[in-house]
């Protein structure tokens, strides 16, 4: 579930007295080479999360999933299964390494992941199946020099980022991520009622979060292999056409939005009809799953 975050005080001297006041040589300053002066920032580790004091605030950031597994000896990684129970104990390990209670930092960057056991290979669906989001093309993608796949779309507030998280780790079973990531601490009071650390506590809020994931789920185009269905002529030349993003922007360019849309809408309706939207539905469903099992609700059924 959470992942990444990024949260601050602006009252950052008991932060910034604690990661100060140790004898070792862990945390790293600035220094001015000319007076020999330190200044900021300065920074420190506590497994892989990040505390960073600035000349205005204290900031602490990163993985809380891998924090708990590197806290608990289960490795650096993010492709375990992390419970609700496990994210709370997260943080109670983490406030009693920093010896500070961050409940109320306020929250700026915050990440939403599930990872899901796929019956096919990730790197191939998104290679082949993964093919828009929205019907516009993804503004990233990359194969890590065959270490990797990901895909992912970009908007002002977050991002959606779909890759193989099997792949990434060498793992010997298919796992598919996917992820949003809110960079807008507006949009996470705005749309989950998320401002500080503590409302992440919240299953009300995270099951916000979950559902503004489905949301961005049910934009990704994927699209079954035409060669296991019969198609005739006419129809299987309109989904090819379709498969391109090309396609759908000279149709926006050119015609009025509502041709544009409605044509969309057609269009969906053609990939139902020849069923070219089981892998789709079938990773919506194991997503529906996966949260249900992490968060520890079995009512929850989706939107």
């Amino acid at each position: 579930m959470i992942d990444f975050i990024k949260a601050y005080t602006s009252t950052k001297e008991s932060l910034e007295n604690k990661i100060k006041g140790y004898e070792d040589s862990e945390t790293i300053c600035s220094l001015d080479f000319g007076t020999g002066e330190i200044k900021y920032p300065c920074r420190r580790y506590y497994e892989n999360i990040e505390v960073r004091i600035t000349n205005i605030s204290g900031i602490v950031r990163n993985s809380m999933h891998k924090y708990f597994n590197l806290k608990n000896g289960f490795g650096n990684n993010n492709y375990t299964d992390f419970y609700y129970p496990d994210l709370m104990t997260s943080f109670e390990q983490l406030q009693t390494d920093l010896n500070e209670d961050i409940s109320d930092y306020k929250v700026t960057n915050l990440e939403f992941g599930l990872n899901i056991q796929t019956s096919l290979k990730p790197k191939t669906m998104l290679e082949n199946n993964f093919l828009m989001f929205n019907f516009d093309e993804f503004n990233q993608k990359d194969t890590f020099k065959g270490k990797g796949m990901y895909k992912q779309y970009n908007r002002n507030e977050y991002y959606v980022k779909i890759y193989d998280k099997g792949l990434q780790f060498n793992l010997d079973y298919n796992l598919l991520r996917v992820e949003i990531k809110v960079t807008d601490g507006r949009l996470l009071k705005r749309k989950f009622g998320i401002e500080t650390v503590r409302d992440i506590y919240d299953k009300d809020k995270l099951e916000l979060m979950f559902n503004f994931l489905l949301e961005c789920f049910d934009e990704v185009n994927i699209i079954d292999s035409l060669a296991t269905r019969e198609i005739r002529g006419e129809e299987k030349t309109v989904i090819e056409l379709g498969k391109s993003p090309h396609y759908w922007r000279e149709i926006k360019n050119s015609k009025s939005s509502t041709y544009y849309y409605d044509l969309r809408a057609r269009y969906n309706k053609l990939l139902e009809t020849y069923q070219l939207n089981t892998i789709k539905l079938e990773l919506r469903d194991l997503l529906v799953a996966k949260f249900q099992s992490l968060i520890g609700d079995e009512d929850y059924g989706g939107e």
